[in-house]
């Protein structure tokens, strides 16, 4: 089996991945959610005041990926992962000692940018740009990192908060951060110069790491083309330059948008149909084991037919899904449609960063990553608002599914119909009339 393979040939490169898809969880909402009545509590703060703290942060950090995140292109890569580390244990720290509202904005500014952004584009654009023959397989399981930590740390923590207190438990991760994650992530690549090097400088690789590369069939060709050091050096990613990326920009914002809109108003969905919420909840082991076995499931696929040719299909089963939804007023339809939604997040999690390597030369992968998760994320702070808005305007459940199911179709031809020929630009070949 070539996952098997794959770990054989590849085992601590992609533990690296996963450690740091594992660790990005500090900084998940997910996780912090856990802390909120807690942190409520404590701070005098309720639901709608940190829920407009909490968006903002969102906005914010989502704002300076762009910037930091391209910094990734041009240093060590375990040095930048031990900086992004340090600074999600700090803010576990800083968020333990929050005694005030401003403390608490800044600890949860350094939560969301280390956490939900930087630790995740640390573990998928080392994975990326590492591996090309077989990069759909290990983004697969580099991110198998996310579904382990949502299945065992919620539990875990909140056993902890009851023993120790919410504070020394968020401290407590902190802490886990510096004496456990930090020394495995040097452990694991400290020896390896070819994956930790910036792009810029795979080319020179010795005779010895080229043996190694054709050994463990990481590398084809395609990846070891120079990079184009003047498209770089500008900060502008080329990504942008073709009509392609435009087409596909909804395909990437709707599935956060789309997802955390209606995991975020479950409750209203829950009481308009009748549905005890607790089929939710049991809706979310259904989506965590279905969003694995789509992860792993695009990874071959992906290999095979590229993530540019998969890229317009993958929003059919959350179409699916939320047409059941629609329709239906039984409760076990609530476990169907988090299973076929956790199809659609474990192919997204692999296809928005296998695609990118497919339009960007290896230079400019952390620059257009960090840059298209910022709009992920932005979009994903958007969808409860504006779903919202819609139930503020009395709008039924019913027709907001229906435009919802209405706005993936339509976002689902534009990604397609940007597969014709003149929308898209290899890596490394200017679009006529770019500068």
């Amino acid at each position: 089996m070539q996952f098997i393979l794959l770990l054989r040939q590849a085992p601590r490169q992609l533990a690296f991945g996963a450690l740091h898809s594992f660790g990005s969880s500090f900084g998940q909402t997910f996780l912090i959610a856990l802390f909120v009545p807690f942190i409520s509590a404590s701070l005098a703060l309720n639901e709608t005041e940190f829920a407009n703290i909490y968006a903002g942060i969102t906005i914010g950090s989502a704002l300076c990926l762009p910037v930091v995140g391209r910094w990734i292109d041009k240093v060590d890569i375990l040095s930048y992962s031990l900086v992004t580390m340090g600074l999600l244990a700090l803010g576990c720290l800083m968020i333990a000692t929050a005694s005030n509202v401003w403390w608490l904005i800044a600890a949860l500014f350094v939560l969301r940018l280390a956490g939900q952004g930087l630790m995740s584009h640390v573990s998928m654009t080392g994975i990326a740009r590492y591996f090309t023959r077989h990069r759909g397989r290990a983004l697969a399981i580099a991110s198998f990192g996310f579904p382990l930590a949502e299945a065992i740390l919620p539990a875990t923590l909140l056993a902890m908060i009851a023993l120790f207190g919410w504070r020394y438990t968020y401290g407590a991760a902190g802490v886990f951060i510096v004496l456990i994650l930090i020394p495995l992530a040097i452990l694991l690549i400290r020896s390896d110069a070819r994956f930790r090097s910036a792009p810029s400088k795979t080319t020179s690789q010795n005779p010895k790491d080229s043996a190694t590369a054709h050994k463990t069939d990481t590398l084809t060709d395609t990846a070891q083309t120079e990079p184009d050091q003047t498209s770089a050096d500008t900060g502008h990613p080329r990504l942008f330059r073709s009509v392609y990326v435009w087409f596909c920009m909804p395909m990437l914002a709707t599935p956060p948008l789309v997802m955390t809109a209606l995991f975020f108003h479950q409750g209203a969905i829950a009481n308009h149909k009748g549905i005890d919420l607790g089929w939710f909840a049991a809706g979310f082991t259904v989506f965590a084991i279905t969003s694995v076995l789509g992860a792993f499931g695009s990874g071959p696929l992906i290999d095979k037919y590229s993530a540019r040719r998969l890229f317009p299909w993958h929003l059919i089963p959350v179409m699916i899904g939320v047409l059941l939804l629609s329709l239906g007023s039984q409760p076990v339809m609530i476990l169907v449609y988090m299973g076929l939604v956790g199809i659609t997040t474990g192919f997204a999690t692999t296809l928005r960063t296998a695609i990118i390597p497919e339009l960007v030369p290896l230079d400019e992968i952390g620059a257009a990553r960090s840059t298209l998760t910022a709009i992920m994320v932005l979009a994903s702070a958007m969808g409860p608002a504006i779903y919202g808005w819609m139930f503020a305007a009395d709008m039924s459940i019913e027709v907001m599914l229906g435009l919802t199911i209405g706005g993936m179709a339509i976002v689902s031809v534009m990604s397609w119909i940007s597969e014709r020929p003149g929308f898209y630009v290899p890596p490394g070949v200017n679009p006529q009339g770019a500068e």
